[in-house]
């Protein structure tokens, strides 16, 4: 152990944790702005520095990296979760360590640099291995499966996200562990979509909608929504038994990103109408979203989407 401040701990202080976690559950509820969260935060970490309190300072940098990510910040993130990975090693927490690795991943799978993003999961992976930490061994692999998948190789991102599901059979955590099935259903629903087995699709879409309601987290209800938007538009069905058009989904997926100002995120969810519109001979409304689409994902540095944004706008002239 550490001694910090007179205090022997490496994890944050029960009470500081309490103060980080309710600014992260408010923004996710959108009951305050996103600035009002990152400056609570940021007053937060000031304070743990001033404190010479390592874990607490870690803690806050942590969220402060988890927020600008997902607003689209990524290279804010990158610094925060670099911060908080030096501040963990410095009081040997390797658990935390190995969780920044895995946040850090999902930083560059956004920029586009998959084997940087998944050398990070492995990293985390291992790490998690040796602890025999269940949980993070499940989100290490899912998070790698999720990767593959933008790699292209679809047989190894399967392999990961079915690891990951067994894995998370042994996982009890009532409020993390929806939201990981959520995001390995999404997976799975992917990889089949792409391989045109849409029955597949189908079920694994329905299953991260049901997860993701059942969490009601923005995040979760985004990814639900914007695959079964895709599903759809590939089984060329224009409505589902209670109603619902594909463009009502893709529109449920854009706010619930919008929400909490997940621009790439949102941006995605963008795309991937616009490529439904094209799928169904929409040419003047895709060609619009493209753009949109691209110039979002100019703007926060996802330079792979960027790359595909542009390849699909041009062909729609």
């Amino acid at each position: 152990m550490v001694t910090n401040n007179n205090q022997t701990t490496i994890e944050p202080t029960l009470e500081f944790n309490e103060q980080c976690v309710h600014l992260l559950r408010q923004w996710r509820a959108n009951e305050i702005p996103f600035q009002d969260a990152i400056e609570g935060l940021t007053q937060l970490s000031k304070s743990a520095e001033a404190e010479r309190h390592t874990a607490n300072w870690g803690r806050a940098e942590h969220l402060l990296g988890y927020m600008q990510h997902y607003r689209g910040n990524l290279n804010t993130s990158i610094n925060h979760y670099d911060r908080a990975y030096r501040l963990f090693a410095r009081i040997n927490n390797r658990t935390r360590m190995a969780t920044m690795d895995l946040n850090q991943g999902e930083n560059y799978r956004n920029k586009g640099e998959f084997m940087r993003a998944r050398r990070l999961y492995r990293s985390a992976y291992e790490a998690a291995y040796e602890l025999e930490d269940i949980g993070l061994q499940a989100m290490a692999l899912t998070n790698e499966g999720l990767v593959l998948i933008s790699m292209n190789d679809l047989n190894a991102a399967r392999e990961a996200l079915l690891d990951a599901l067994e894995l998370s059979q042994q996982w009890h955590d009532d409020d993390q562990l929806p939201m990981l099935h959520c995001e390995i259903h999404h997976g799975l629903a992917t990889i089949y979509l792409t391989q045109d087995d849409l029955q597949q699709a189908w079920e694994q879409a329905l299953l991260a909608l049901g997860t993701a309601e059942f969490t009601k987290e923005a995040l979760q209800i985004g990814y639900a929504n914007r695959i079964l938007g895709d599903v759809l538009t590939a089984k060329k069905v224009s409505k589902t038994e209670d109603g619902k058009s594909i463009d009502d989904y893709y529109r449920a997926s854009i706010q619930a990103f919008k929400d909490i100002r997940a621009e790439g995120e949102s941006a995605r969810s963008m795309f991937a109408q616009a490529k439904s519109f094209a799928a169904r001979n929409k040419r003047l409304a895709a060609a619009k979203m493209f753009h949109s689409a691209m110039v979002i994902f100019s703007k926060l540095g996802m330079t792979d989407d960027v790359a595909k944004a542009a390849e699909a706008n041009l062909s729609m002239l």
